[in-house]
């Protein structure tokens, strides 16, 4: 990795750790800039603005939890077992966090969505490749192809609503509740 893209990576996670943080109309330049301690000028010599820069940090962010949910999603245990623990490592991660955090790319999908055009497209192109890991496991469950792809969207939909709920609620039983049911939705 080159020196240039090294700080345009720094720059990148100190901000979507404010973002996540304070959210999207919460964090200015300013706040991006004061947590990877550079000058403001740096942040546009990589970012051509903070629109641009959510971009970067939404496909940074889906790509590193892409990558983590195919490891799991794609293991060699049994297909019912790999969403079970897809989503039970989602719900220990959400908690590790005291309940504040949320899904950053869920939490800009609120935010963001009705606002930017560029963030909203953003952030379909990730949550669909997200959506199809899913998918292709209720494949392996049994489902046929067409009920996988809506049983996908839904379970995706779900669990963003259950983060959503336990953010609110500052407690892990909207997310139990989800996990109690998955259960019976992924059966063959």
């Amino acid at each position: 990795m080159s020196k240039r893209e090294s700080k345009k990576l720094e720059i990148l996670r100190a901000g979507i750790e404010v973002m996540k943080r304070q959210g999207y109309n919460g964090t200015s330049v300013k706040h991006i800039v004061e947590a990877a301690e550079v000058p403001k000028g740096s942040f546009y010599n990589y970012f051509e603005s903070k629109e641009a820069f959510a971009l970067a940090a939404i496909q940074y962010v889906g790509e590193l939890s892409y990558t983590t949910a195919a490891q799991v999603l794609q293991s060699s245990c049994e297909p019912q077992q790999r969403l079970l623990a897809y989503f039970q490592q989602g719900a220990a991660s959400a908690c590790d966090h005291n309940f504040k955090m949320g899904c950053f790319l869920g939490n800009m999908c609120q935010e963001m969505s009705d606002s930017s055009e560029t963030i909203r497209n953003g952030l379909r192109a990730v949550l669909r490749k997200h959506t199809s890991l899913i998918q292709d496991a209720l494949v392996e469950c049994g489902q046929d192809s067409d009920t996988a792809k809506i049983t996908a969207e839904f379970l995706f939909n779900a669990w963003e609503g259950a983060l959503m709920r336990m953010k609110s609620s500052r407690c892990r039983d909207p997310l139990d509740a989800f996990l109690n049911t998955l259960p019976k939705l992924i059966a063959a």
